[in-house]
Protein backbone atom coordinates (compact mmCIF):
# COMPACT_ATOMS: atom_id res chain seq x y z
CA UNK A 1 0.00 0.00 0.00
CA UNK A 2 1.23 3.47 -0.86
CA UNK A 3 1.83 5.56 2.26
CA UNK A 4 0.96 9.23 2.01
CA UNK A 5 3.00 11.66 4.12
CA UNK A 6 0.64 13.91 6.08
CA UNK A 7 2.91 16.92 5.69
CA UNK A 8 3.01 16.46 1.91
CA UNK A 9 -0.78 16.36 1.84
CA UNK A 10 -1.12 19.52 3.92
CA UNK A 11 1.47 21.40 1.87
CA UNK A 12 -0.27 20.23 -1.30
CA UNK A 13 -3.58 21.70 -0.12
CA UNK A 14 -1.92 25.03 0.63
CA UNK A 15 -0.29 25.14 -2.80
CA UNK A 16 -3.61 24.32 -4.50
CA UNK A 17 -5.29 26.98 -2.36
CA UNK A 18 -2.76 29.54 -3.57
CA UNK A 19 -3.29 28.45 -7.18
CA UNK A 20 -7.03 29.00 -6.71
CA UNK A 21 -6.49 32.44 -5.22
CA UNK A 22 -4.40 33.40 -8.25
CA UNK A 23 -6.63 32.08 -11.04
CA UNK A 24 -10.19 32.09 -9.61
CA UNK A 25 -12.01 35.24 -8.51
CA UNK A 26 -14.61 33.07 -6.79
CA UNK A 27 -11.98 31.30 -4.67
CA UNK A 28 -10.24 34.57 -3.84
CA UNK A 29 -13.47 36.22 -2.70
CA UNK A 30 -14.29 33.29 -0.44
CA UNK A 31 -10.76 33.25 0.96
CA UNK A 32 -11.06 36.94 1.79
CA UNK A 33 -13.35 36.05 4.70
CA UNK A 34 -11.47 32.89 5.69
CA UNK A 35 -7.85 33.93 5.40
CA UNK A 36 -5.73 33.90 8.56
CA UNK A 37 -1.94 33.91 8.10
CA UNK A 38 -1.54 31.96 11.37
CA UNK A 39 -3.27 28.99 9.71
CA UNK A 40 -0.86 28.86 6.73
CA UNK A 41 2.36 26.90 7.25
CA UNK A 42 4.29 27.64 4.04
CA UNK A 43 5.85 31.12 4.28
CA UNK A 44 5.84 31.91 0.55
CA UNK A 45 2.14 30.87 0.34
CA UNK A 46 1.34 33.50 2.99
CA UNK A 47 3.31 36.11 1.06
CA UNK A 48 1.65 35.51 -2.33
CA UNK A 49 -1.81 35.06 -0.78
CA UNK A 50 -1.54 38.55 0.67
CA UNK A 51 -0.60 39.94 -2.77
CA UNK A 52 -3.74 38.29 -4.18
CA UNK A 53 -6.00 39.76 -1.47
CA UNK A 54 -4.54 43.23 -2.05
CA UNK A 55 -5.16 42.81 -5.78
CA UNK A 56 -8.78 41.80 -5.10
CA UNK A 57 -9.36 44.87 -2.96
CA UNK A 58 -8.04 47.10 -5.73
CA UNK A 59 -9.38 45.43 -8.91
CA UNK A 60 -12.21 43.17 -7.61
CA UNK A 61 -10.87 40.10 -9.41
CA UNK A 62 -8.16 37.45 -9.17
CA UNK A 63 -4.76 38.50 -10.54
CA UNK A 64 -4.42 35.65 -13.03
CA UNK A 65 -1.42 36.23 -15.30
CA UNK A 66 -0.79 39.58 -13.55
CA UNK A 67 0.67 37.65 -10.62
CA UNK A 68 3.96 37.51 -12.50
CA UNK A 69 4.09 41.32 -12.66
CA UNK A 70 3.31 41.50 -8.92
CA UNK A 71 6.14 39.09 -8.20
CA UNK A 72 8.57 41.06 -10.36
CA UNK A 73 7.63 44.30 -8.59
CA UNK A 74 8.13 42.83 -5.10
CA UNK A 75 11.37 41.18 -6.16
CA UNK A 76 12.74 44.53 -7.32
CA UNK A 77 11.81 46.05 -3.95
CA UNK A 78 13.88 43.39 -2.21
CA UNK A 79 13.04 39.82 -1.18
CA UNK A 80 14.85 36.95 0.46
CA UNK A 81 16.62 35.12 -2.39
CA UNK A 82 15.48 31.66 -1.32
CA UNK A 83 11.86 32.80 -0.99
CA UNK A 84 12.02 34.51 -4.38
CA UNK A 85 13.29 31.27 -5.96
CA UNK A 86 10.45 29.29 -4.39
CA UNK A 87 7.83 31.77 -5.59
CA UNK A 88 9.34 31.94 -9.07
CA UNK A 89 9.35 28.14 -9.39
CA UNK A 90 5.76 27.92 -8.14
CA UNK A 91 4.50 30.55 -10.62
CA UNK A 92 6.30 28.79 -13.46
CA UNK A 93 4.57 25.50 -12.53
CA UNK A 94 1.08 27.00 -12.62
CA UNK A 95 1.53 29.36 -15.59
CA UNK A 96 -0.75 27.26 -17.80
CA UNK A 97 -3.53 27.37 -15.19
CA UNK A 98 -4.29 31.00 -16.12
CA UNK A 99 -5.66 29.89 -19.50
CA UNK A 100 -7.98 27.33 -17.86
CA UNK A 101 -9.40 29.48 -15.07
CA UNK A 102 -12.93 28.78 -16.31
CA UNK A 103 -12.39 25.05 -15.66
CA UNK A 104 -10.96 25.52 -12.16
CA UNK A 105 -12.71 23.20 -9.69
CA UNK A 106 -13.46 25.87 -7.07
CA UNK A 107 -16.06 23.84 -5.15
CA UNK A 108 -13.78 20.89 -4.50
CA UNK A 109 -10.81 23.12 -3.66
CA UNK A 110 -12.81 25.11 -1.10
CA UNK A 111 -14.02 21.89 0.53
CA UNK A 112 -10.37 20.87 0.93
CA UNK A 113 -9.20 24.29 2.08
CA UNK A 114 -11.91 24.64 4.73
CA UNK A 115 -11.09 21.20 6.09
CA UNK A 116 -7.39 22.12 6.18
CA UNK A 117 -8.00 25.47 7.87
CA UNK A 118 -10.33 23.86 10.43
CA UNK A 119 -7.68 21.28 11.24
CA UNK A 120 -4.96 23.92 11.62
CA UNK A 121 -7.23 26.17 13.68
CA UNK A 122 -8.13 23.37 16.10
CA UNK A 123 -4.50 22.26 16.30
CA UNK A 124 -3.38 25.79 17.17
CA UNK A 125 -6.17 26.08 19.73
CA UNK A 126 -5.15 22.79 21.34
CA UNK A 127 -1.51 23.86 21.58
CA UNK A 128 -2.45 27.22 23.11
CA UNK A 129 -4.80 25.62 25.64
CA UNK A 130 -2.16 23.07 26.63
CA UNK A 131 0.37 25.87 27.08
CA UNK A 132 -1.97 27.71 29.48
CA UNK A 133 -2.88 24.55 31.36
CA UNK A 134 0.76 23.58 31.79
CA UNK A 135 1.29 26.74 33.85
CA UNK A 136 -2.05 26.53 35.68
CA UNK A 137 -3.82 29.32 33.77
CA UNK A 138 -7.21 27.64 33.63
CA UNK A 139 -9.24 30.81 33.10
CA UNK A 140 -7.06 31.88 30.18
CA UNK A 141 -7.54 28.43 28.64
CA UNK A 142 -11.33 28.71 28.96
CA UNK A 143 -11.24 32.20 27.47
CA UNK A 144 -9.51 30.80 24.41
CA UNK A 145 -12.40 28.38 23.93
CA UNK A 146 -14.90 31.21 24.07
CA UNK A 147 -13.02 33.37 21.60
CA UNK A 148 -12.16 30.61 19.14
CA UNK A 149 -13.27 31.48 15.60
CA UNK A 150 -14.93 28.60 13.78
CA UNK A 151 -14.11 28.01 10.12
CA UNK A 152 -17.53 27.96 8.39
CA UNK A 153 -18.57 25.17 6.09
CA UNK A 154 -21.69 24.97 3.96
CA UNK A 155 -22.81 21.71 5.55
CA UNK A 156 -22.26 22.81 9.15
CA UNK A 157 -23.79 26.30 9.03
CA UNK A 158 -26.33 26.10 6.23
CA UNK A 159 -27.05 28.89 3.75
CA UNK A 160 -29.95 31.10 2.77
CA UNK A 161 -30.33 30.52 -0.98
CA UNK A 162 -32.89 33.33 -1.29
CA UNK A 163 -30.65 36.29 -0.51
CA UNK A 164 -27.03 35.09 -0.23
CA UNK A 165 -25.61 36.57 -3.43
CA UNK A 166 -22.52 34.35 -3.51
CA UNK A 167 -24.60 31.20 -3.07
CA UNK A 168 -27.05 32.28 -5.79
CA UNK A 169 -24.30 33.26 -8.24
CA UNK A 170 -22.40 30.00 -7.69
CA UNK A 171 -25.55 27.88 -8.10
CA UNK A 172 -26.57 29.51 -11.37
CA UNK A 173 -23.01 29.32 -12.71
CA UNK A 174 -22.71 25.61 -11.89
CA UNK A 175 -25.80 24.80 -13.98
CA UNK A 176 -24.95 27.18 -16.81
CA UNK A 177 -21.35 26.26 -17.52
CA UNK A 178 -20.75 23.04 -19.43
CA UNK A 179 -17.37 21.51 -18.74
CA UNK A 180 -17.09 20.67 -22.42
CA UNK A 181 -19.31 20.83 -25.46
CA UNK A 182 -20.09 18.36 -28.23
CA UNK A 183 -20.53 19.72 -31.74
CA UNK A 184 -23.70 19.88 -33.78
CA UNK A 185 -27.13 18.55 -32.91
CA UNK A 186 -25.90 16.04 -30.33
CA UNK A 187 -24.28 18.96 -28.54
CA UNK A 188 -27.47 21.00 -28.59
CA UNK A 189 -29.15 18.06 -26.90
CA UNK A 190 -26.44 17.06 -24.39
CA UNK A 191 -24.25 20.05 -23.55
CA UNK A 192 -26.32 21.49 -20.73
CA UNK A 193 -26.00 18.16 -18.89
CA UNK A 194 -22.18 18.09 -19.10
CA UNK A 195 -21.68 19.97 -15.83
CA UNK A 196 -19.95 19.51 -12.50
CA UNK A 197 -21.64 17.32 -9.88
CA UNK A 198 -23.44 15.42 -12.65
CA UNK A 199 -23.81 11.65 -12.99
CA UNK A 200 -24.51 10.87 -16.64
CA UNK A 201 -25.58 7.32 -17.46
CA UNK A 202 -25.42 5.92 -21.00
CA UNK A 203 -27.63 2.90 -21.66
CA UNK A 204 -27.28 0.63 -24.68
CA UNK A 205 -27.31 -3.04 -25.55
CA UNK A 206 -24.06 -5.01 -25.64
CA UNK A 207 -21.49 -4.25 -28.39
CA UNK A 208 -23.31 -1.16 -29.63
CA UNK A 209 -20.35 1.19 -29.18
CA UNK A 210 -20.53 2.43 -25.59
CA UNK A 211 -16.75 2.37 -25.14
CA UNK A 212 -16.18 4.15 -28.45
CA UNK A 213 -18.63 6.84 -27.35
CA UNK A 214 -16.79 7.18 -24.02
CA UNK A 215 -13.52 7.61 -25.90
CA UNK A 216 -15.14 10.35 -28.01
CA UNK A 217 -16.32 12.11 -24.85
CA UNK A 218 -12.80 11.79 -23.45
CA UNK A 219 -11.26 13.44 -26.51
CA UNK A 220 -13.84 16.23 -26.57
CA UNK A 221 -13.37 16.94 -22.85
CA UNK A 222 -9.58 17.13 -23.29
CA UNK A 223 -9.95 19.44 -26.29
CA UNK A 224 -11.97 21.76 -24.05
CA UNK A 225 -9.09 21.73 -21.54
CA UNK A 226 -10.60 19.50 -18.88
CA UNK A 227 -8.58 17.13 -16.73
CA UNK A 228 -9.93 13.65 -17.49
CA UNK A 229 -9.67 10.30 -15.69
CA UNK A 230 -10.78 7.10 -17.45
CA UNK A 231 -11.28 3.92 -15.41
CA UNK A 232 -11.64 0.61 -17.22
CA UNK A 233 -13.48 -1.91 -15.04
CA UNK A 234 -12.57 -4.97 -17.09
CA UNK A 235 -14.10 -4.66 -20.56
CA UNK A 236 -10.87 -3.51 -22.24
CA UNK A 237 -7.22 -3.97 -21.31
CA UNK A 238 -4.74 -1.10 -21.07
CA UNK A 239 -3.24 -2.15 -24.41
CA UNK A 240 -6.68 -2.26 -26.05
CA UNK A 241 -7.58 1.20 -24.74
CA UNK A 242 -4.24 2.70 -25.73
CA UNK A 243 -4.64 1.49 -29.32
CA UNK A 244 -8.28 2.62 -29.51
CA UNK A 245 -7.37 6.11 -28.29
CA UNK A 246 -4.65 6.46 -30.92
CA UNK A 247 -6.93 5.12 -33.67
CA UNK A 248 -9.52 7.74 -32.67
CA UNK A 249 -6.97 10.56 -32.81
CA UNK A 250 -5.49 9.44 -36.12
CA UNK A 251 -8.79 8.42 -37.73
CA UNK A 252 -7.00 5.36 -39.10
CA UNK A 253 -7.00 1.76 -37.90
CA UNK A 254 -3.95 -0.28 -36.99
CA UNK A 255 -5.57 -3.37 -38.60
CA UNK A 256 -5.16 -3.99 -42.35
CA UNK A 257 -8.75 -5.20 -42.82
CA UNK A 258 -10.04 -1.70 -41.94
CA UNK A 259 -7.55 0.18 -44.10
CA UNK A 260 -9.02 -0.52 -47.52
CA UNK A 261 -11.45 1.74 -49.37
CA UNK A 262 -14.19 2.96 -47.03
CA UNK A 263 -17.56 4.53 -47.53
CA UNK A 264 -17.62 7.12 -44.78
CA UNK A 265 -20.95 8.64 -43.65
CA UNK A 266 -21.16 12.36 -44.40
CA UNK A 267 -23.60 14.94 -43.07
CA UNK A 268 -25.91 16.22 -45.80
CA UNK A 269 -29.18 18.15 -46.08
CA UNK A 270 -32.48 17.00 -47.56
CA UNK A 271 -32.82 20.35 -49.34
CA UNK A 272 -29.45 19.80 -50.98
CA UNK A 273 -30.37 16.27 -52.06
CA UNK A 274 -33.76 17.37 -53.42
CA UNK A 275 -32.18 20.43 -55.08
CA UNK A 276 -34.58 22.80 -53.30
CA UNK A 277 -31.98 24.88 -51.46
CA UNK A 278 -31.70 28.46 -52.78
CA UNK A 279 -28.84 29.62 -50.52
CA UNK A 280 -25.63 30.91 -52.08
CA UNK A 281 -23.68 29.15 -49.33
CA UNK A 282 -24.73 25.76 -50.69
CA UNK A 283 -21.59 23.74 -51.42
CA UNK A 284 -22.87 21.96 -54.50
CA UNK A 285 -25.21 23.22 -57.23
CA UNK A 286 -26.99 20.01 -58.20
CA UNK A 287 -29.28 17.56 -56.41
CA UNK A 288 -29.32 13.78 -56.47
CA UNK A 289 -31.96 13.58 -59.15
CA UNK A 290 -33.60 10.65 -57.38
CA UNK A 291 -30.41 8.64 -56.92
CA UNK A 292 -30.39 6.56 -53.74
CA UNK A 293 -26.95 4.96 -54.03
CA UNK A 294 -23.51 6.54 -54.05
CA UNK A 295 -22.61 5.01 -57.40
CA UNK A 296 -25.78 6.39 -59.00
CA UNK A 297 -25.23 9.99 -57.86
CA UNK A 298 -24.75 12.59 -60.61
CA UNK A 299 -21.14 13.50 -61.28
CA UNK A 300 -20.14 16.48 -59.17
CA UNK A 301 -22.72 16.01 -56.44
CA UNK A 302 -21.43 17.28 -53.08
CA UNK A 303 -23.02 16.89 -49.62
CA UNK A 304 -23.71 20.21 -47.88
CA UNK A 305 -24.01 20.88 -44.14
CA UNK A 306 -23.43 24.65 -44.01
CA UNK A 307 -26.76 25.28 -42.29
CA UNK A 308 -26.05 22.66 -39.63
CA UNK A 309 -23.56 25.06 -38.05
CA UNK A 310 -24.78 28.45 -39.22
CA UNK A 311 -28.58 28.10 -39.48
CA UNK A 312 -29.50 24.93 -37.53
CA UNK A 313 -33.25 25.64 -37.61
CA UNK A 314 -33.09 25.69 -41.40
CA UNK A 315 -31.14 22.42 -41.62
CA UNK A 316 -32.87 19.17 -42.57
CA UNK A 317 -30.35 16.46 -41.81
CA UNK A 318 -29.75 13.60 -44.22
CA UNK A 319 -27.16 10.90 -44.75
CA UNK A 320 -24.70 10.64 -47.62
CA UNK A 321 -21.25 9.14 -48.08
CA UNK A 322 -17.77 10.05 -49.18
CA UNK A 323 -15.07 7.59 -50.19
CA UNK A 324 -11.86 7.28 -48.23
CA UNK A 325 -9.15 5.69 -50.37
CA UNK A 326 -6.99 2.84 -49.01
CA UNK A 327 -4.43 3.80 -46.34
CA UNK A 328 -1.57 2.10 -44.54
CA UNK A 329 -2.28 0.69 -41.08
CA UNK A 330 -1.45 2.99 -38.18
CA UNK A 331 1.93 2.19 -36.57
CA UNK A 332 2.94 2.82 -32.98
CA UNK A 333 5.43 5.49 -34.05
CA UNK A 334 2.72 7.38 -35.96
CA UNK A 335 0.40 6.98 -32.99
CA UNK A 336 3.06 8.40 -30.65
CA UNK A 337 3.52 11.46 -32.88
CA UNK A 338 -0.23 12.01 -33.09
CA UNK A 339 -0.56 11.71 -29.31
CA UNK A 340 2.29 14.16 -28.77
CA UNK A 341 0.67 16.74 -31.05
CA UNK A 342 -2.64 16.27 -29.25
CA UNK A 343 -1.07 16.82 -25.82
CA UNK A 344 0.47 20.07 -27.07
CA UNK A 345 -2.99 21.23 -28.15
CA UNK A 346 -4.48 20.78 -24.68
CA UNK A 347 -1.69 22.83 -23.02
CA UNK A 348 -1.04 21.27 -19.67
CA UNK A 349 -4.30 19.41 -19.15
CA UNK A 350 -3.82 15.82 -18.07
CA UNK A 351 -5.39 12.49 -18.98
CA UNK A 352 -5.02 9.39 -16.84
CA UNK A 353 -6.08 5.88 -17.84
CA UNK A 354 -6.40 3.14 -15.22
CA UNK A 355 -7.52 -0.35 -16.35
CA UNK A 356 -8.44 -3.22 -14.05
CA UNK A 357 -9.51 -6.88 -14.39
CA UNK A 358 -13.22 -7.64 -14.48
CA UNK A 359 -15.06 -7.33 -11.13
CA UNK A 360 -11.98 -6.08 -9.24
CA UNK A 361 -12.64 -2.32 -9.35
CA UNK A 362 -15.29 -0.57 -7.28
CA UNK A 363 -15.96 3.08 -6.52
CA UNK A 364 -13.92 2.85 -3.33
CA UNK A 365 -10.96 1.76 -5.48
CA UNK A 366 -11.55 4.66 -7.87
CA UNK A 367 -11.58 7.06 -4.94
CA UNK A 368 -8.25 5.62 -3.71
CA UNK A 369 -6.66 6.27 -7.12
CA UNK A 370 -8.03 9.81 -7.20
CA UNK A 371 -6.76 10.52 -3.69
CA UNK A 372 -3.29 9.23 -4.59
CA UNK A 373 -3.08 11.40 -7.71
CA UNK A 374 -4.25 14.40 -5.72
CA UNK A 375 -1.85 13.87 -2.84
CA UNK A 376 1.25 13.23 -4.94
CA UNK A 377 0.56 15.39 -7.98
CA UNK A 378 -2.09 17.88 -6.89
CA UNK A 379 -4.21 16.57 -9.77
CA UNK A 380 -8.03 16.48 -9.63
CA UNK A 381 -10.09 15.45 -12.67
CA UNK A 382 -12.95 17.54 -14.00
CA UNK A 383 -14.44 14.55 -15.82
CA UNK A 384 -14.39 10.91 -14.64
CA UNK A 385 -15.41 8.15 -17.07
CA UNK A 386 -16.01 4.58 -15.90
CA UNK A 387 -16.31 1.68 -18.37
CA UNK A 388 -18.66 0.30 -17.18
CA UNK A 389 -20.97 0.01 -14.14
CA UNK A 390 -22.32 -3.54 -14.63
CA UNK A 391 -18.92 -5.26 -14.32
CA UNK A 392 -17.67 -3.37 -11.29
CA UNK A 393 -17.03 -5.08 -7.97
CA UNK A 394 -19.57 -4.39 -5.21
CA UNK A 395 -18.90 -1.72 -2.64
CA UNK A 396 -17.64 -2.77 0.82
CA UNK A 397 -20.48 -4.35 2.78
CA UNK A 398 -22.48 -5.22 -0.35
CA UNK A 399 -20.59 -8.42 -1.28
CA UNK A 400 -23.27 -10.81 -0.03
CA UNK A 401 -26.31 -8.84 -1.18
CA UNK A 402 -28.41 -9.68 -4.23
CA UNK A 403 -27.06 -8.37 -7.52
CA UNK A 404 -29.69 -5.65 -7.82
CA UNK A 405 -28.78 -4.34 -4.37
CA UNK A 406 -25.08 -4.45 -5.28
CA UNK A 407 -25.84 -2.43 -8.40
CA UNK A 408 -27.84 0.08 -6.39
CA UNK A 409 -24.88 0.49 -4.02
CA UNK A 410 -22.54 1.08 -6.95
CA UNK A 411 -24.72 3.79 -8.49
CA UNK A 412 -25.18 5.48 -5.10
CA UNK A 413 -21.41 5.49 -4.62
CA UNK A 414 -20.86 6.98 -8.09
CA UNK A 415 -23.36 9.73 -7.33
CA UNK A 416 -21.55 10.51 -4.10
CA UNK A 417 -18.26 10.58 -6.00
CA UNK A 418 -19.62 13.18 -8.43
CA UNK A 419 -20.83 15.35 -5.55
CA UNK A 420 -17.76 15.10 -3.33
CA UNK A 421 -15.22 15.60 -6.12
CA UNK A 422 -17.45 18.16 -7.88
CA UNK A 423 -16.70 16.34 -11.12
CA UNK A 424 -18.82 15.08 -14.00
CA UNK A 425 -19.02 11.29 -13.79
CA UNK A 426 -20.02 9.44 -16.97
CA UNK A 427 -20.73 5.72 -16.93
CA UNK A 428 -22.43 3.32 -19.38
CA UNK A 429 -24.75 0.49 -18.45
CA UNK A 430 -26.28 -2.32 -20.48
CA UNK A 431 -29.96 -2.55 -21.30
CA UNK A 432 -31.95 -5.74 -20.85
CA UNK A 433 -32.66 -8.54 -23.35
CA UNK A 434 -35.96 -7.01 -24.51
CA UNK A 435 -34.15 -3.91 -25.75
CA UNK A 436 -32.57 -5.90 -28.60
CA UNK A 437 -35.86 -5.83 -30.49
CA UNK A 438 -36.85 -2.33 -29.43
CA UNK A 439 -36.84 0.55 -31.88
CA UNK A 440 -36.35 3.00 -29.04
CA UNK A 441 -34.98 2.45 -25.53
CA UNK A 442 -37.42 3.20 -22.74
CA UNK A 443 -37.16 3.24 -18.95
CA UNK A 444 -38.48 -0.32 -18.78
CA UNK A 445 -35.33 -1.59 -20.53
CA UNK A 446 -33.07 -1.36 -17.47
CA UNK A 447 -30.94 -4.35 -16.44
CA UNK A 448 -30.66 -5.60 -12.84
CA UNK A 449 -31.51 -2.47 -10.78
CA UNK A 450 -34.21 0.04 -11.67
CA UNK A 451 -32.89 2.19 -8.82
CA UNK A 452 -29.95 3.35 -11.00
CA UNK A 453 -32.46 5.86 -12.40
CA UNK A 454 -32.82 7.32 -8.89
CA UNK A 455 -29.16 8.34 -8.73
CA UNK A 456 -28.29 9.69 -12.20
CA UNK A 457 -28.79 13.32 -13.18
CA UNK A 458 -29.38 12.16 -16.77
CA UNK A 459 -29.68 8.87 -18.66
CA UNK A 460 -28.93 8.78 -22.37
CA UNK A 461 -30.14 5.90 -24.53
CA UNK A 462 -28.13 4.72 -27.55
CA UNK A 463 -30.08 2.80 -30.20
CA UNK A 464 -29.03 1.00 -33.37
CA UNK A 465 -30.65 -1.62 -35.57
CA UNK A 466 -28.64 -4.05 -37.69
CA UNK A 467 -29.53 -2.03 -40.80
CA UNK A 468 -28.43 1.20 -39.14
CA UNK A 469 -25.14 -0.38 -38.14
CA UNK A 470 -24.55 -1.38 -41.77
CA UNK A 471 -25.28 2.20 -42.87
CA UNK A 472 -22.97 3.70 -40.24
CA UNK A 473 -25.52 5.48 -38.05
CA UNK A 474 -26.88 5.20 -34.52
CA UNK A 475 -29.51 7.16 -32.60
CA UNK A 476 -29.32 8.89 -29.22
CA UNK A 477 -32.09 10.26 -27.03
CA UNK A 478 -32.78 11.16 -23.43
CA UNK A 479 -34.48 8.56 -21.27
CA UNK A 480 -34.38 10.60 -18.09
CA UNK A 481 -33.37 14.11 -16.98
CA UNK A 482 -33.28 15.44 -13.44
CA UNK A 483 -32.83 19.03 -14.61
CA UNK A 484 -34.72 20.27 -17.65
CA UNK A 485 -37.43 18.87 -19.88
CA UNK A 486 -37.14 16.67 -22.96
CA UNK A 487 -39.19 14.97 -25.63
CA UNK A 488 -38.70 11.18 -25.39
CA UNK A 489 -39.65 10.86 -29.08
CA UNK A 490 -36.90 13.25 -30.18
CA UNK A 491 -33.76 11.44 -31.30
CA UNK A 492 -30.43 12.57 -32.70
CA UNK A 493 -28.87 10.55 -35.51
CA UNK A 494 -25.12 9.99 -35.08
CA UNK A 495 -22.93 9.43 -38.13
CA UNK A 496 -20.24 6.85 -37.39
CA UNK A 497 -17.18 5.23 -38.93
CA UNK A 498 -16.09 2.62 -36.40
CA UNK A 499 -13.34 1.38 -38.73
CA UNK A 500 -11.73 4.78 -38.15
CA UNK A 501 -12.54 4.86 -34.44
CA UNK A 502 -14.98 7.72 -35.04
CA UNK A 503 -18.42 7.31 -33.43
CA UNK A 504 -19.37 10.95 -34.00
CA UNK A 505 -18.65 12.33 -37.47
CA UNK A 506 -21.79 14.47 -37.40
CA UNK A 507 -25.37 14.49 -36.14
CA UNK A 508 -28.84 15.66 -37.06
CA UNK A 509 -32.31 15.70 -35.52
CA UNK A 510 -34.91 13.01 -35.99
CA UNK A 511 -38.41 12.89 -34.53
CA UNK A 512 -39.35 9.31 -33.75
CA UNK A 513 -42.87 8.50 -35.01
CA UNK A 514 -44.51 5.85 -32.92
CA UNK A 515 -46.43 3.19 -34.81
CA UNK A 516 -49.38 1.38 -33.29
CA UNK A 517 -48.05 -2.14 -33.83
CA UNK A 518 -44.42 -1.29 -33.24
CA UNK A 519 -42.69 -3.39 -30.61
CA UNK A 520 -40.74 -1.27 -28.13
Amino acid sequence: MIKVNRKDVENGVERRMLTGMIVSTRVLREMQSLYNPDLIEIPYVRRVAEWCLEYLSKYNKAPGADIQALFNAHERQGMDEDEADLIGDFLAEISEEYESADKFNADYLMDEVKERLRSRSLNNLTEDIQAHLSRGATQEAEALLGSHRLIPTTTSLGVNPLNDLEVIEAAFASRAESLFKLPGEIGRMMNEQLVRDGLLGIMARAKLGKTAFLIELTVQALLHRCNVAFFGAGDESQDDMTVRLHVRLAGRSNLPQYCGKLWVPALDCEKNQLDTCPLEHRVGKIGLGGAEKLEDAPAGYLPCSWCAKNRPNNFRGALWYTIRPPVEPLTWREGAKTGERFMKRIKGRQFKLSCHPNTTLNVQGIRAHLDTWEHFEGWVPDVILIDYADIMAPEPGDEHKETRHQQNGTWKAMRRLSQEKHSLVIVPTQSDAESYDAVRLQLKHFSEARTKYDHVTAMLGLNQSDEEKRRGIARAGWMLLRHGSFDPLRMVVLLQSMAQGRPLLGSFRQVFKKKKKEKE
